[in-house]
């Protein structure tokens, strides 16, 4: 369910795209909650492989941010250059 641009929504479609927001920022927390709880009860190597899962995870992450920033950079840089030439 997405909106489509020029139109409005309805009463139901803005609940419903509320309670799904919701949803998704209560499930992040619960399993934020869930790992941070269960971290106390891994032995010394389980924590040591579970730290390195977590910062490949981050490294992942980190690299997909850094190329959806430069793909955006990209694009606004080449906005700039066809409205320098429409100036010329």
């Amino acid at each position: 369910m997405g909106r489509v641009k020029g139109s409005r929504m309805s009463d139901e479609a803005k609940a419903a795209m509320r309670a799904k927001r919701a949803a998704n920022k209560l499930g992040k927390q619960s399993a934020f909650n869930l790992v941070a709880t269960n971290l106390k009860l891994l032995e010394f190597e389980e924590l040591e492989n579970a730290i390195a899962l977590a910062l490949r995870y981050k490294k992942e992450r980190v690299g997909e941010v850094e190329l959806r920033l430069i793909k955006e950079k990209e694009e606004i840089e080449q906005k700039l250059m066809r409205l320098k030439d429409m100036d010329k």
